[in-house]
């Protein structure tokens, strides 16, 4: 028997059972992506902006001579500005080797800057937010990286939410400007459509969100005050999420607030890229805050360990457990593997079909020529960004690798508690 007479030969339980990985761990997240979040968008919320609120925008930047002014240019069309007490702009120039702090300066003396602060060694991101919040004078911090721009609304979209003095912190909704650039980058332009934004508003639905975006992310001043400030870490934004979360804040993502970012355009960018976020799974998921599991801790909670099992569960478990489920087809099947495989790969593509659909009802930008591309993603996700994920999984659980990443300064990372 060759291996379509064999497949199509399976009843369903038989086909369940074969295609046990997909069928078991990874359709029910689809189907929550496609069905859930389009029900819970149908009640829209009011954006109601509390006049008395008071604005920070936080740049913090290394070598981003570049970006610098076009960033700033558009924070000063943000429709925010007439509906807010004041809205003020400070940028951090870490470490610099390029015109940044000079373009800053300049940017200053037009008005268009408040604040100029200089770190004359590099000490990361976290370090250049700290520094910042020392100026700030806002209620609301709003951080953001330098080649991040702005729809003229997203400010005021991510403020409204805060008109609930329990909410802590609202992500925004980032899309990658340089789509068209290379293969990689229309790649992730899917990505963060379907991977990144569907999947925190599945997360906002459940009260589950893990991560306040670091390109994009507002914060009540006295949130982050509370929980002191910001730590050294790779993955800083989680970090500082988790942070809020144990302390009983909400946290929200605000899909209307829109802003544009650039993506890597190359592979090896983007690989160095997703090693270092995916070394943040086990730094910060996996040691940090393992104790969210524990309900023996005064501070457990229900929500936090769901959010916690769900990001060990969907990022770590389910990128161990694809070569296994890879092996054991090889092992049992022989000659059908392939076609299993094969068969696999079309399951995925149709269902990437079927949330990148999703997205596009509830207003996620997802231009349509992209839809050319969905089975390159489905390729490129299953094959690529699984083996990168497990190989940072990997390092970072025998050699800690994320204590060495460039990201952070290693003088800087020395000196981090290592869990």
């Amino acid at each position: 028997m060759d291996a379509l007479s064999f497949l199509s030969s399976l009843d369903m339980m038989s086909i369940v059972l074969l295609f046990w990985y997909t069928t078991l761990l990874e359709i029910p997240r689809y189907a929550i992506g496609a069905i859930v979040v389009p029900t819970v968008m149908l009640w829209s919320r009011r954006m109601i902006i509390d006049p008395d609120l008071s604005v920070s925008v936080v740049l913090v930047g290394h070598n981003e001579e570049k970006p610098l002014r076009t960033c700033i240019e558009s924070l000063a069309e943000q429709t925010i500005i007439s509906k807010c007490r004041r809205m003020q702009t400070v940028v951090v120039d870490d470490g610099s080797t390029d015109r940044m702090n000079e373009i800053a300066k300049c940017l200053q003396r037009e008005g268009k800057i408040d604040q100029v602060l200089r770190l004359e060694q590099r000490g990361g991101k976290s370090a250049g937010v700290n520094l910042a919040l020392s100026v700030c004078t806002g209620d609301i911090i709003v951080i953001s990286d330098i080649d991040t721009t702005f729809d003229r609304t997203a400010l005021a979209e991510l403020l409204s939410y805060f008109s609930d003095p329990r909410v802590g912190a609202v992500s925004g909704n980032l899309g990658v400007r340089n789509a068209s650039a290379s293969l990689i980058t229309r790649f992730q332009a899917i990505e963060y459509a379907i991977g990144l934004s569907l999947g925190r508003c599945v997360a906002d639905a459940f009260g589950t969100l893990s991560v306040i975006s670091g390109a994009f992310g507002a914060f009540r001043r006295a949130a982050i005050e509370s929980v002191g400030r910001q730590d050294v870490e790779v993955g800083e934004d989680a970090d500082l999420t988790m942070k809020l979360r144990r302390a009983g804040w909400q946290l929200h993502f605000a899909p209307e607030a829109n802003a544009l970012t650039d993506v890597p355009e190359t592979i090896s960018a983007f690989i160095a890229q997703r090693l270092r976020w995916d070394r943040g799974l086990i730094t910060v998921w996996a040691r940090k805050f393992r104790g969210a599991l524990d309900p023996g801790l005064s501070t457990f909670r229900i929500v936090d360990a769901v959010t916690v099992l769900d990001v060990i569960f969907f990022q770590i478990v389910l990128a161990m457990a694809f070569p296994i489920y890879l092996v054991w087809l090889c092992y049992y099947f022989g000659g059908f593997a392939a076609t299993i495989v094969g068969a696999t790969f079309l399951g995925y593509a149709l269902l990437d079909l079927v949330v990148f659909i999703a997205a596009a009802m509830v207003g996620i930008r997802t231009p349509l020529w992209l839809t050319l591309y969905l089975p390159i993603y489905t390729v490129l996700q299953i094959s690529l960004v699984r083996t990168v994920r497990l190989i940072a999984i990997v390092q970072e659980l025998i050699f800690r690798s994320s204590y060495r990443d460039p990201y952070v300064p290693r003088r800087v990372m020395s000196q981090a508690e290592v869990v």
